[in-house]
């Protein structure tokens, strides 16, 4: 039963990564969830679950990579994950013929209430070669609105690369 908690949450978590305009591969949802890691701890008295050590959590073509990945629940179900490493990235690929999602920060945190990814620290988050980089980095996958800097309760100035568009 925790293992399936760990499983919707850990696929909830993926499929945030990217913004809500891209689907994830159609593979991807049906793909088993791998997570390989130095050491597991569940502590269901603190309803955490944390892996320690060359975190790697594997989807189809969504990755998240950590030094260490905390799980907690909420009645029972997944609550929140916290990514944290130098640094914690993710990346996905939202279609066959499209480049990857990548994002990375120090700290990455996953609220599954408020539907919201955090990224903190050293903060970026790159489409298309494209890139937002601040030391916080908010993404809110229901309404695909991003903030960073100030707007995201930062406090480094934004800095955006916006690379044009092929015309031909």
């Amino acid at each position: 039963m925790l293992l399936n908690k760990c499983r919707m949450l850990l696929t909830l978590v993926l499929l945030s990564a990217a913004p809500a305009t891209m689907l994830a591969l159609p593979s991807d949802k049906d793909a088993p969830v791998e997570i390989e890691a130095d050491s597991a701890d569940i502590d269901q008295a603190s309803h955490t679950t944390t892996y320690r050590g060359k975190v790697k959590i594997r989807q189809g073509s969504m990755q998240l990579q950590a030094d260490k990945v905390v799980i907690t629940y909420r009645n029972k179900k997944p609550g929140k994950l916290i990514a944290t490493g130098k640094p914690a990235t993710f990346r996905q690929r939202p279609a066959k013929d499209k480049p990857w999602v990548t994002g990375q920060g120090a700290r990455i945190v996953y609220d599954i209430n408020s539907e919201e990814l955090v990224l903190h620290g050293d903060a970026v988050l790159t489409q298309n070669n494209d890139s937002f980089r601040s030391d916080r980095i908010v993404y809110d996958r229901v309404k695909a609105r991003l903030k960073a800097g100030a707007a995201a309760k930062g406090s480094d100035r934004v800095k955006v690369i916006i690379h044009p568009q092929n015309t031909q």
